[in-house]
């Protein structure tokens, strides 16, 4: 079954989520090229479902919803991501995450084929059922 996505830009996720809203299920943010402004807090945001091609680079995602989404072109540095929940996501294209905090995230059979961690902090993370397919990890 295909999944339609609405697809939208990091510019407008943001002034959305300025305004109050926490809610971006099934949407496609395609702007790889265009970082989040470092810092920027987007705590217990929902993007289950969606597809992600965005850089997330020393954002806060706290409590984060990212149930199944789909990721390609993934490379996050000092992102906190701490009690994020990661369960089924399928990464289509390598992911580097570098200093990246993991810590209490659940990543139940979450598909991180060729993905790479760096130097990050995974303490109490859950990966029950994950796919660690030529994954690396380093630090």
């Amino acid at each position: 079954m295909k999944v339609k996505r609405q697809k939208i830009t990091v510019e407008e996720l943001l002034r959305r989520y300025a305004a109050g809203e926490r809610d971006f299920t099934y949407v496609a943010i395609d702007d790889w090229r265009e970082d989040l402004p470092k810092g920027v807090d987007l705590s217990g945001i929902n993007l289950e479902g969606s597809a992600l091609s965005v850089d997330f680079s020393g954002a806060i995602l706290r409590e984060a919803n990212f149930r199944y989404t789909v990721w390609g072109h993934c490379n996050w540095q000092e992102t906190d991501f701490s009690g994020s929940d990661f369960t089924g996501i399928n990464n289509v294209v390598e992911c580097v995450f570098v200093r990246c905090n993991f810590s209490n995230t659940i990543w139940d059979q979450a598909n991180l084929w060729q993905s790479t961690f760096e130097d990050c902090n995974l303490i109490g993370a859950n990966f029950d059922n994950a796919d660690f397919s030529e994954v690396d990890l380093y630090g």
